[in-house]
């Protein structure tokens, strides 16, 4: 009876020596039951982290009163640092001198805001009359503020030399032109009827509609013949300069060796 017991207790520690055996019955699916996780094959440690469950101090959001919000850098949505560089239009003027820059300029017609009293004041209009856009061309000024907004570049008046030294380079209707074509000659709006043989044409230095027939058809309604060819002057066809059909900013001039004509 002893040698029996004997043997089954011998069989009894090979199964459980064969079951505790690293590689005995591991068919590579997964860790064998009994082995320390912690020891590879080799004997070395292996680097084991908490299990996708642990609740780990200091990391996990859920736990004690940090917010992962506040870790690192602001985000856009903070408000501004007190010691940010550059203004902020919430910049607190709390403890600045007047005077101190306290955001951006709106626009070019507005200075930039500025403590008063502890408190950012509302944006100051620029003086009327500051240059606020470049002029656009010869025939127009630059734009200026007025009442803290830009104006639009206004027109040059008609006849304005926008070429010194070209008596005929004038500004019309706010555009460049020379004043010796038949829609403008001599002046702005003045043209010469080719219906009634006019061209415009220098005589004597001045530019005439010249070549006219009638004097019905002559924009001043006097074709003079005291020269030839005959030309639409600014006369009153009497020996008299008049003025009444010049255009807006000239003047009668009379003739010497011409006929009188409108200048500017």
């Amino acid at each position: 009876m002893r040698r029996r017991t004997r043997g089954a207790v011998l069989v009894l520690f090979a199964a459980a020596w064969g079951c505790a055996s690293p590689g005995s019955g591991d068919d590579g699916a997964g860790p064998v039951s009994g082995v320390d996780a912690s020891v590879d094959s080799g004997g070395g440690d292996v680097a084991v982290g908490p299990s996708p469950d642990a609740v780990v101090p200091g990391i996990d959001g859920s736990t004690g009163n940090g917010d992962a919000s506040e870790a690192g850098d602001d985000d856009a949505g903070d408000p501004p640092d007190a010691d940010d560089d550059g203004a902020h239009p919430s910049k607190s003027c709390v403890g600045l001198p007047n005077g101190t820059p306290c955001g951006a300029a709106p626009d070019i017609c507005h200075d930039a805001p500025v403590c008063e009293s502890g408190a950012c004041a509302a944006a100051a209009a620029k003086a009327n009359g500051f240059v606020c856009a470049a002029a656009p061309d010869d025939c127009h000024t630059a734009g200026t503020c007025t009442a803290g907004a830009c104006g639009a570049p206004p027109t040059r008046a008609d006849g304005y030399n926008w070429s010194a030294g070209d008596d005929t380079a004038r500004c019309c209707g706010g555009k460049a032109i020379n004043t010796d074509v038949d829609a403008n000659c001599g002046a702005c709006g003045i043209q010469c009827n080719a219906s009634n043989g006019e061209s415009c044409q220098t005589l004597g230095g001045e530019w005439f509609c010249s070549g006219c027939v009638a004097s019905d058809a002559c924009w001043s309604h006097c074709c003079s013949e005291s020269y030839s060819p005959y030309s639409c002057a600014a006369s009153d066809c009497a020996g008299n300069c008049s003025a009444q059909y010049c255009p807006t900013g000239t003047h009668c001039v009379v003739g010497t060796v011409t006929s009188d004509y409108c200048s500017y």
